[in-house]
């Protein structure tokens, strides 16, 4: 008889970090993590090597593929971990329950929030770039997020208006707070502050109509 032939195992996808399967695995993928979001500050993304990050973490680089088969899986790893941090500050900054606070206050809260996690974050910028570039979905995902919470506060808020303009609104704010947080990034304190309550004033403006009609 002719041995049946054993089926060959299927291949890893390229790209997709693997999933630890005990405690002490997840911990050691934090770990890499952290280290990774040093290097990436220091250096930048492009700039940071995998050996650069084996020796921040404290581990040989077959430790480190061991979980992540390149600097792109890493790169969206720390992108879910951004998006998840975007979305629970803003949802902090803005709960449902203080949907009729006055506008200057909300966005005092929204964009004094987002501009600490971004400069506390210093990798941020780097990582967000290039998570545009190569996994463009956990970008999607958290502007997802951001606008669906968005959305349900002005739901609150605005209940006169219909969900297409309330779609709308959320879509422009939250493309509004990224650009300014983008630009605050690059920005000297002095200026960042004035850009900053720029944009408090045009997200003010923004919402002044609807307030009208409350």
């Amino acid at each position: 008889m002719t041995p049946t032939p054993t089926p060959m195992p299927e291949a890893a996808t390229p790209m997709a970090a693997r999933a630890p399967q005990q405690e002490r695995g997840q911990r050691r993928v934090e770990q890499i993590l952290d280290a990774a979001e040093t290097v990436f500050a220091e250096v930048g993304v492009e700039g940071a090597s995998m050996q650069a990050i084996a020796d921040r973490a404290g581990s040989s680089v077959g430790s480190l593929y061991h979980f992540f088969p390149n600097k792109d899986a890493i790169v969206e790893a720390l992108g879910v971990r951004y998006s998840e941090l975007v979305s629970r500050t803003n949802e902090e900054a803005m709960p449902l329950e203080l949907a009729h606070i006055p506008a200057e206050e909300l966005f005092e809260r929204v964009l004094s929030a987002q501009l600490r996690f971004v400069l506390g974050t210093p990798a941020f910028p780097a990582v967000q770039e290039a998570v545009m570039r190569h996994c463009p979905a956990v970008k999607d995902t958290m502007n997802s997020a951001l606008v669906g919470h968005v959305t349900k506060f002005l739901a609150l808020r605005y209940p006169r208006s219909t969900p297409a303009e309330r779609q709308v609104s959320a879509m422009v704010s939250v493309a509004t707070v990224h650009a300014q947080m983008q630009l605050a990034c690059r920005l000297e304190p002095a200026v960042r502050d004035a850009a900053i309550a720029e944009a408090k004033r045009m997200l003010v403006a923004h919402f002044s109509a609807y307030d009208a009609r409350r």
